[in-house]
């Protein structure tokens, strides 16, 4: 008799989580992607996907975590592929600038479809054909990319350096945040160089080829970067900046505030104190809590208690760190006042707390700023050269 109702117990269960799956599938097959992703979607553009091409691909989505088709992983990638074969055919038939187009464009889309994180063997595959993709791209690139790989650890720092024609410029390293990574900065890039600042972009720690995880000790990779910056004869690594985006925006403060070889430091949506607190916790998404925690090398599904754990040790807040700091960087802070990830008091506590800082402040925009980032990259690109300049 217990054993039928148990059965009957877990009948029922199955029953109910089927139709959570079925009626998500049926609103995705109505609705498609986009609205999800649509604070994401002008940016995936201005880095390079086509915007009707893009918006197909989202409608034909109906099964985010899946790998067939339907699937996020799927459709992307499917789309990448067929970028990537005509990048192949151009280049097998000496078209090298069509087959670079190529090449570049379908790295955009692996991008999008390992998105946010590598969170299956899917993803994992669409990352690696990602990084195959932009770097058949990138020998085309001028100035030229060097792939650059510093021991450390006994693990290995990967990092991308394009130098501009110029006598010992000064250089910038450059990150993203957790689901952003150093292949996916070429609007940045680009911005930096044409000012005449040479690059190194690298990973935040636990995302894309880094090796260590998430974490605020984490900076001490960065340390060891600039070390091997200041050994390069072609660099002026005296001259040095660090321009960090999203939740690289945390590091670049706390080198700013740390580190006296950075003169120069500009925060783009970083999360400082109070985004790391009880009530900014408990309205980030789902999907980011879970990108932050893969970051952090934590399993998943994690609760928001756990989470909460996780992100006090980060706040600068603490242990006198904004009000007494080692440090005093040029500092610049820009993001959206209509921040959906983190509170915009979080980018002026750090004035409050008597940082002198330069800040850019974006009305009615998101996270980032991410819409107004045509006007705002190449502002901060030239911000940086005065301040390196100096």
């Amino acid at each position: 008799m217990k054993k039928a109702k148990w059965t009957i117990i877990c009948g029922v269960i199955i029953l109910l989580v089927l139709g959570v799956i079925f009626r998500q599938r049926l609103v995705l097959q109505i609705t498609g992607m986009r609205p999800f992703v649509e604070e994401r979607f002008n940016g995936w553009v201005a880095g390079g996907a086509d915007e009707a091409e893009l918006d197909a691909a989202l409608s034909r989505i109906y099964d985010p975590k899946g790998s067939g088709p339907g699937s996020w992983v799927f459709e992307m990638a499917r789309v990448a592929e067929t970028y990537e074969k005509k990048a192949e055919q151009a280049e097998a038939g000496g078209r090298t600038e069509k087959a670079a187009k190529d090449f570049y464009t379908a790295s955009v889309y692996y991008y999008i479809a390992r998105f946010p994180f590598v969170a299956s063997p899917a993803k994992k595959e669409a990352y690696e054909r990602h990084i195959a993709c932009y770097l058949k791209a990138a020998r085309s690139f001028d100035p030229p990319l060097e792939v650059v790989r510093i021991p450390y650890e006994n693990k290995e720092i990967v990092g991308y350096l394009r130098i501009p024609k110029a006598e010992r410029p000064p250089v910038v390293i450059l990150t993203g945040g957790v689901d952003g990574w150093k292949s996916d900065l070429n609007r940045t890039i680009e911005d930096l160089l044409k000012e005449g600042l040479a690059v190194f972009a690298m990973d935040i720690p636990g995302t894309g080829e880094s090796a260590w995880h998430l974490a605020p000790e984490s900076d001490r990779v960065y340390g060891q970067v600039i070390d091997y910056l200041q050994t390069r004869e072609d660099l002026d690594g005296s001259r040095l900046g660090a321009f960090m985006i999203s939740f690289g925006g945390y590091y670049a403060v706390r080198l700013a505030l740390s580190e006296p070889r950075v003169l120069a430091a500009i925060n783009v949506g970083g999360p400082i104190a109070l985004s790391f607190e009880k009530k900014n916790i408990e309205n980030i998404p789902d999907v980011m809590i879970s990108t932050i925690a893969h970051a952090m090398g934590k399993k998943l599904p994690m609760k928001t208690e756990q989470m909460l754990a996780l992100a006090k040790p980060f706040s600068l807040d603490q242990d006198g760190f904004l009000q007494h700091p080692k440090h005093r960087a040029a500092l610049l802070s820009i993001n959206g006042d209509q921040d959906p990830l983190l509170p915009i008091d979080d980018l002026y506590i750090i004035s409050k707390k008597g940082i002198k800082q330069d800040e850019w402040v974006y009305k009615g925009s998101g996270h980032c700023a991410a819409d107004e980032m045509a006007e705002w990259g190449p502002r901060a690109a030239v911000w940086m050269r005065e301040h390196l300049a100096r």
